[in-house]
């Protein structure tokens, strides 16, 4: 059974007592905007359209929470994931016609684009199992994946390319569904002029893949060992590589996109053409691939 994005964040509890929930309206839409204030506060920007009008302050911010607790910090992570893959959702506010609107609750449902409706959570027509809150479909020892499936341009001493799907970062375990970790729990690659960089998955069976997760460590960010300018490319036969997708990624620990086309192939391979400024290397913790909903 598939874990979709709704599955650990559905309906996450509101932070107002029961006597607010009567006035509560509710927005449907897509995540624009994201700001952290430096006193906590997270200002929300939606895109509204003449059917889908906030009942809030005009302007590019019109929703707020707190994220200095535990409710809050959910909502951020999963507002956070929702924007960057384009995902519609569903938020409960407080409407406030002379200030910001006070979020309730942030929710995802099947109606939303999220499984068959049938079950939230994914039913068993769902092609490749999901993996983690966020639903990677390239966790080694899921979907038929082994070691083998996993290869690379080249690798440094036991860094080898299985251990960016391992779930596991040089520090943490970040895919909750993971086994033990591959030596390190990194793909590390020396860096050589004038010689492509790569890392790659086989799904031995075409993959509808919509979005990607790519990890690192924070000391590995600050060295700047992390992909800089990528290609996504992919392949039927693992001889003849296209080119679907080109990114200029951020210097930053952990991020998330979305392809702007739906990918369906057996092979998907990230092309690193440069990293932030390390001269020695090129390094990816863990490398999460969503499929197509």
């Amino acid at each position: 059974m598939m874990k979709k994005i709704a599955a650990t964040l559905a309906l996450l509890t509101p932070i107002a007592g029961p006597a607010a929930e009567d006035s509560v309206q509710e927005y449907a839409g897509k995540v624009t905007d994201l700001m952290i204030t430096k006193t906590g506060n997270v200002l929300v920007g939606v895109n509204q359209d003449d059917d889908n009008v906030l009942a809030c302050q005009e302007g590019d911010w019109p929703l707020i929470f707190q994220s200095d607790s535990g409710v809050g910090q959910n909502w951020l992570d999963f507002l956070m994931l929702a924007r960057n893959t384009n995902q519609k959702i569903r938020i409960g506010y407080l409407p406030a016609h002379s200030s910001r609107c006070a979020v309730e609750y942030v929710a995802a449902t099947a109606a939303d684009g999220y499984g068959d409706g049938s079950d939230p959570i994914g039913g068993e027509d769902d092609k490749l199992i999901e993996t983690g809150i966020y639903g990677n479909i390239a966790l080694i020892d899921s979907n038929g994946l082994t070691q083998a499936s996993f290869t690379a341009s080249s690798y440094y001493r036991d860094d080898v390319p299985a251990a960016a799907f391992d779930g596991h970062t040089w520090s943490d375990k970040v895919n909750e569904d993971a086994g033990q970790k591959i030596n390190r729990g990194l793909w590390l690659l020396r860096r050589e002029e004038n010689k492509d960089a790569w890392i790659q998955v086989d799904f031995g069976q075409k993959a509808n893949i919509s979005g990607m997760r790519i990890i690192l460590n924070e000391k590995a960010s600050q060295l700047g060992r992390g992909p800089r300018d990528v290609v996504v490319q992919v392949s039927n036969d693992g001889e003849n590589f296209a080119d679907h997708e080109s990114f200029r990624l951020s210097n930053i620990a952990d991020q998330t996109g979305s392809f702007n086309s739906a990918i369906e192939a057996r092979y998907l391979r990230l092309q690193i053409l440069n990293n932030f400024g390390d001269a020695n290397y090129i390094e990816i913790d863990e490398l999460e691939l969503y499929q197509k909903q």
